[in-house]
């Protein structure tokens, strides 16, 4: 029998230079059907839009919009959120924790929404 152990990772929220794209990351569109999981070896970075929204970039620039749902009282440009990974990858539907990456403070958890695929309009 395997005991399948979870690997922590840790997604540091982006600091607020989120505020400033945000307007631009919230304008973008879908370019196809979401899909329920992303490969973490996959992600090169993301970027904390607001309490409901997070953007994941891909290698090859490749985005990925996550709409949580509910939305995610606990989310600010100042923290970092923590997975468990039970696969090679985060999905829909799993829990992350909140927390404060100085203090390490933990603030609660949210879940996962679905990945969309993403175009982001081009900078201004």
């Amino acid at each position: 029998m395997r005991l399948i152990l979870p690997l922590l990772a840790v997604l540091a929220a982006v600091p607020a230079t989120a505020a400033v794209d945000a307007a631009r990351m919230l304008s973008g569109h879908a370019t196809g059907p979401a899909i329920n999981c992303l490969r973490s070896r996959e992600i090169v970075g993301q970027t904390l839009v607001n309490q409901s929204v997070i953007v994941f970039e891909m290698r090859g620039h490749k985005y990925y919009r996550n709409d949580i749902a509910p939305a995610c009282g606990a989310l600010q440009s100042d923290r970092s959120i923590v997975t468990r990974e039970y696969t090679s990858g985060i999905c829909q539907g799993d829990i992350f924790q909140v927390f404060d990456p100085t203090s390490r403070i933990g603030y609660g958890a949210c879940t996962f929404g679905p990945f969309t695929p993403y175009e982001l309009p081009p900078h201004k």
